[in-house]
């Protein structure tokens, strides 16, 4: 909101509205009975002009003709009024594919001791900044995979081995809590 804003308060009341659960529902689902309609077991969905395009377009392509949340998200996201193409029948399928090679745990960001930032913020962010650069340049073949070793040597003599005790002990702190 910017200083020439003359409605700040109402400015707020709007945006406040789409954090409520009422405004959730209006912001992914829009009127019932107009582009949305309740099942016989209470789930929402879209009524069949944007679910089945008559011109054969997808169901955001239809629902961005009545939807702002297709350029972007605002409020609170939540599945009962979400409908949007996470939940086709293709990204289902797709994230059913990759399933078995997702991770077992995120992780937030670690805390770090000022020993352990110093050498982070130095050393770390030289090593961080290589491993980027290299794996951008394997990826894309500016660098032959036969250069492997050698990157592995770099990253060796640059410090990995104190910048993974490091994580490693972030790690371990951040289990205990």
């Amino acid at each position: 909101m910017t200083e020439g804003n003359e409605h700040p308060e109402a400015t707020m009341r709007w945006m406040d509205y789409f954090y409520s659960e009422e405004g959730t529902k209006f912001f992914y689902m829009g009127k019932e009975g107009e582009t949305y309609e309740v099942t016989d077991d209470g789930e929402y969905q879209y009524v069949d002009k944007i679910r089945n395009s008559d011109e054969g377009k997808t169901l955001e392509q239809e629902a961005a003709k009545y939807f702002a949340w297709i350029g972007g998200f605002v409020g609170i996201v939540e599945e009962e009024y979400y409908s949007g193409s996470e939940s086709t029948p293709g990204s289902i399928e797709a994230a059913e594919k990759l399933e078995p090679d997702m991770p077992d745990e995120l992780w937030p960001g670690f805390t770090y001791s000022e020993e352990e930032n110093d050498f982070l913020t130095s050393v770390g962010a030289d090593i961080d900044k290589y491993v980027e650069e290299m794996r951008d340049k394997f990826i894309t073949g500016k660098r032959p995979l036969s250069e492997w070793d050698d990157y592995v040597k770099t990253i060796e003599k640059m410090g990995l081995d104190e910048y993974m005790d490091i994580q490693e002990a972030a790690y371990e702190r951040y289990k205990e809590n």
